[in-house]
């Protein structure tokens, strides 16, 4: 788990527990604060397994760029 689905989830833990402190407080403010965190944390979450699933298809390229460099070596040698 990356810092950003991390810090994610984190927002969103903190939306929720002050939606809920809204709803005994009955602050309308404090419940539009707690959604707005809740989605910059699902947003946050979503980046991070983005860049978590970009990163592990570049090396995947790389390792398969790599590969093929290999055997063109072999063949060129024999």
């Amino acid at each position: 788990m990356n810092r950003d689905v991390w810090d994610g989830r984190w927002l969103k833990l903190r939306g929720r527990v002050k939606m809920a402190a809204a709803k005994v407080l009955r602050s309308e403010a404090l419940s539009a604060e707690g959604n707005a965190d809740v989605i910059a944390g699902s947003l946050q979450e979503s980046y991070g397994t983005a860049k978590k699933t970009a990163a592990r298809e570049v090396a995947r390229g790389i390792d398969a760029v790599a590969d093929v460099a290999k055997k063109t070596v072999k063949a060129l040698e024999k």
